[in-house]
């Protein structure tokens, strides 16, 4: 079933939030041009979320780490989402979702996007925020009263705790905007030739905290790294992080050593890698000597459906 959503009354509802609720496996949601405000969660399987032009549908809320909650405390990055995905099989395209929180250095971390379902696909998806504007990993406990009916996975007790095949989100030419750490996690993600743009504060692109055991982290396939400010590769937010960049572009906004140590235990590895660098920062004389530089061979150990685990995400 399609149903529409429009600000001005003319469709089956008003708001996304009430589309969804009302939604079945199946049904294909088509959004209409404007500026819809409030936060939402998508929190039912198998449906599509359409909108009319990524440019002129808009999700924003304004939610941030420093927001206090009930007890007066801070709610902290992981409750600061303007769209939280728990459903799985959920295809999402043609829209915007933006976090109006601001300046990380006054707001703090303001997530646009909380992905948390499995073989989610998300299609020319504009992601506007600043720190940590995209976060792809498991619902965690104290996420869980605002993802019901939805319950965590058995097992996820922190962020560090990621099922191993419960993780896998496929982006496909979307616009990611943020600085610090802004595309971050323990799923495993692939992003095939998407924009990911470095705010004018500059910091991080990535910061990935896969799981020990776990093949894939983030992945990155012909995307485009550019943006007002600096920004290393990433850095790697646990121990066993990994983030591969597989013939990408990168421009003069991306740092010459390329990945960047944490602290003095959470170090670059040849876990942070990449391949066939093109671009102004093609040079790889410069980068971070402990960084991998894939072979052919390597570089074909990130096609997609490796690290999607056999899954065809079109």
């Amino acid at each position: 079933m399609i149903v529409t959503v429009a600000k001005d009354g003319t469709g089956d509802h008003t708001s996304l939030q009430a589309a969804v609720d009302a939604a079945s496996a199946g049904d294909v949601i088509s959004i209409c041009p404007g500026v819809y405000e409030g936060r939402v969660i998508i929190n039912r399987d198998g449906i599509t979320i359409r909108g009319a032009d990524a440019d002129k549908c808009v999700i924003t809320a304004a939610g941030c780490a420093k927001d206090k909650d009930e007890n007066g405390k801070e709610k902290g990055t992981f409750l600061s989402w303007t769209m939280l995905v728990t459903g799985n099989d959920v295809r999402m395209q043609d829209i915007t979702v933006r976090n109006d929180a601001g300046d990380g250095r006054t707001a703090g971390q303001a997530v646009a996007v909380y992905a948390a379902g499995d073989r989610d696909v998300w299609k020319n998806v504009r992601m506007i925020a600043h720190q940590d504007t995209l976060f792809c990993g498991p619902t965690m406990p104290k996420v869980q009263k605002d993802a019901l009916p939805w319950k965590v996975p058995a097992g996820v007790e922190s962020v560090g705790d990621c099922p191993e095949v419960h993780s896998r989100q496929y982006f496909e030419n979307c616009f990611i905007r943020g600085d610090v750490d802004f595309i971050f996690g323990p799923f495993r993600c692939y992003f095939e030739k998407c924009t990911l743009y470095m705010n004018e504060h500059g910091g991080f692109y990535t910061a990935a905290n896969t799981p020990e055991n776990c093949k894939y982290g983030l992945v990155f396939h012909e995307c485009l790294l550019t943006g007002e400010g600096t920004g290393y590769l990433g850095r790697p937010w646990r121990r066993y992080a990994r983030t591969a960049f597989i013939d990408c572009t990168m421009d003069e906004h991306v740092d010459p050593r390329g990945f960047k140590d944490w602290d003095e235990e959470r170090v670059v590895t040849e876990r942070l890698c990449e391949y066939g660098t093109r671009g102004e920062r093609s040079d790889l004389s410069l980068r971070h000597p402990m960084e991998g530089i894939l072979s052919p061979e390597g570089a074909a150990y990130y096609e997609k459906e490796k690290v999607l685990d056999g899954w065809k995400a079109e």
